[in-house]
């Protein structure tokens, strides 16, 4: 089981990687849905106050989530 959540979390953090690296375009990371739309106030404040931020810091945010991802794969199968 740890093996399987150990590839399922590299898979993850490969996809994240791949898609912020090379298909994420700079207003992509722009949040233009208002407010209140998905019924998470929280997330969606969280999502507003980040967008606010300049596109290359939230890139590198991105990134790092998907290393995470991958090392914590690693991890868990090792």
């Amino acid at each position: 089981m740890g093996t399987f959540i150990g590839i399922l979390a590299i898979t993850w953090g490969v996809f994240i990687l791949y898609s912020s690296l090379f298909k994420m375009k700079n207003r992509d990371y722009k949040n233009q849905s208002p407010i209140g739309v998905s019924g998470y106030f929280e997330f969606e404040f969280l999502f507003r106050l980040l967008s606010k931020s300049p596109w290359p810091l939230i890139k590198g945010l991105t990134v790092l989530i998907g290393f995470s991802f991958v090392t914590v794969g690693t991890t868990i199968i090792m």
